[in-house]
């Protein structure tokens, strides 16, 4: 499971849960506005939000259109908690808990899923049932390979009809175009149009000429051939363009559980090409008899009604992770056999869900541990998640795995800045100084050491009047610009309560003046952030006075 048990707050675990299912930017900024709004409400305590947030992300997905459900949030999202048999989520009942939150947002019609949408105007437009499934294929692959295409448009409506006018014209159906599917939706035909283009670039040329999208393929099971032009023809494929379902699926049941049924191994018991397997391994997903379970760039195909993996197939299928990114990154053979090792001795509680981000904190612990430098960044881009996440695993795996893996302190990260974005000694020193000062707050910790690093950074050079961009500091850690300036907004918080609390000193502390002085500082944080320099400005106006206590100062800057 992504990220620590023990320290994540909900709006870590949503960021973990965005990563993870490929969800953009915008849809997660919209849900983080919504949940401030509902978080200032009197009657939502903080406890709530464990239930809340992830059914207002289900909203906003829903309302940019995304193909995601219910239970691919939910499921992540539970798997992140302290205690998930606690929580009262439940994905069968996400749609009437996503009603009672549009209640609460004064949101009339919370839209129905894309998904939905694409039934019901193929089913309005008397097209197949067959055509519509290719629509619905055609959406979650769009959103699979260019997630924005789907978000930038305005409603669900707009990427349901694209999707239904592109199956249509992949099967050759004539009259079922922007306008037509306009005329049965809550979409105009001109914004259909714009989306329907928008798809179009992203499947390519020949795209749409995929088996995958084909009607009859969906009706009869029929290999998934893509139609594309580098695709092998059923004349060089020696007759095995008839593979059939019922093949790929006794394939799948002679090997499990004793073997870990992927699209490779299927094809090779079956001697047919992998990508026919693979689509056609798909089409029984979709009618539910497998379950799709994804191990870093590898599906695992398993039974529909035998969907649990032992810890030997699980530890295979990290392990064939592990060989990829080896192969990948270019990575020495002898940091790839003690990653193995670490793989067999912790990956038994390990989801295989989650076997690219534990393979890749596998690789670096071992390259750490035998005095390499795999960059925790570089590992993170090959496999297309967030650097956070791999800091999150090679933490648990040293508790599972019981190893002493070498870790770099904000203070080391912060000399690496230093050398790798330009900045003063001045600006070098306070942020040495503002780590110092620095104690993590139990419910805003979490925080990797580059984070920190660069947060203190961010922090030193903006009071000090010394401009330095937090996409710049972002880039060179492998994080999110916004990562960054939430970590300097937690690092200034645990500032101002120390000094509030008398054990940080007014005197010696580069910042302090700044707190009354400088205009810079409004520039700085968020609500939580302007409630702490606010109670700041009322010590250091009157400081002669009397410490605040941990527990007054809780009351002091709760939220309204």
């Amino acid at each position: 499971m992504t990220g620590s048990k023990n320290n994540e707050t909900y709006e870590n675990r949503l960021y973990d849960v965005a990563e993870k299912l490929q969800i953009p930017d915008s849809t997660l900024q919209i849900t983080r506005v919504r949940l401030d709004h509902l978080r200032g409400e009197a009657d939502v305590d903080a406890a709530q939000f464990a239930r809340i947030a992830p059914t207002v992300l289900a909203l906003s997905c829903r309302e940019d259109g995304l193909p995601i459900t219910g239970r691919d949030i939910v499921e992540p999202w539970v798997d992140l908690l302290a205690d998930p048999e606690a929580t009262e989520l439940d994905p069968e009942r996400l749609p009437e808990q996503i009603e009672a939150v549009a209640d609460r947002l004064d949101i009339d019609h919370p839209p129905e899923r894309p998904d939905t949408l694409v039934e019901r105007y193929a089913d309005s437009l008397d097209l197949s049932a067959s055509v519509g499934t290719a629509g619905k294929r055609i959406l979650t692959d769009v959103f699979r390979e260019a997630p924005r295409a789907v978000a930038e448009a305005s409603s669900p409506a707009e990427t349901a009809g694209a999707s239904l006018v592109l199956a249509a014209e992949a099967n050759g159906v004539d009259g079922i175009g922007p306008n037509e599917v306009g005329d049965v939706g809550a979409a105009g035909g001109v914004t259909i149009k714009n989306r329907y283009k928008a798809f179009r670039e992203v499947l390519d040329e020949g795209g749409l000429d995929a088996r995958r999208y084909q009607a009859d393929a969906v009706e009869e099971g029929a290999p998934a051939d893509t139609g594309r032009p580098d695709a092998k023809s059923s004349a060089s494929d020696g007759g095995v363009s008839d593979v059939s379902a019922d093949a790929c699926m006794d394939a799948v049941r002679g090997m499990f559980p004793d073997e870990l049924p992927t699209t490779a191994t299927v094809a090779e018991d079956l001697g047919a090409p992998e990508e026919r397997v693979g689509d056609r391994l798909q089409d029984l997903a979709d009618r539910g008899e497998l379950t799709a379970r994804r191990a870093g760039e590898t599906v695992a195909w398993i039974p529909g009604d035998r969907d649990e993996l032992g810890a030997d197939l699980t530890i295979d299928a990290v392990h064939s992770e592990v060989d990829a990114l080896v192969e990948a990154l270019d990575v020495d053979a002898s940091v790839r056999l003690f990653a193995r090792g670490l793989v067999s001795d912790a990956a038994e509680s390990v989801a295989v869900e989650d076997a690219a981000e534990f393979a890749g904190a596998a690789l670096i612990a071992s390259s750490r541990i035998n005095d390499g430098d795999l960059d925790p960044a570089t590992v993170a881009r090959e496999r297309g998640f967030g650097t956070r996440v791999l800091y999150q695993w090679l933490d648990r795996l040293g508790e599972i795995a019981a190893v002493d893996i070498p870790r770099r302190g904000p203070s080391d990260v912060v000399e690496a800045l230093a050398e790798d974005v330009a900045f003063s000694e001045t600006v070098l020193e306070d942020s040495r100084r503002t780590l110092e000062q620095y104690e993590p707050a139990a419910d805003h910790g979490g925080f990797a050491a580059p984070e920190l690093a660069a947060g203190a950074v961010f922090f030193a050079a903006t009071t000090g009047g010394e401009p330095i961009d937090a996409g710049e500091l972002a880039d060179s850690i492998g994080f999110e610009a916004s990562h960054v300036t939430d970590a300097m907004n937690t690092v200034f918080v645990s500032l101002c309560r120390g000094l509030i609390r008398g054990e940080i000193d007014y005197e010696e502390s580069f910042w302090t003046a700044d707190l009354l002085e400088s205009d810079r500082i409004a520039d700085i944080g968020d609500p939580r952030t302007g409630r702490a320099v606010a109670a700041a400005k009322t010590y250091v106006a009157g400081r002669e006075g009397q410490h605040v206590d941990e527990s007054t100062l809780d009351v002091l800057l709760a939220e309204d």
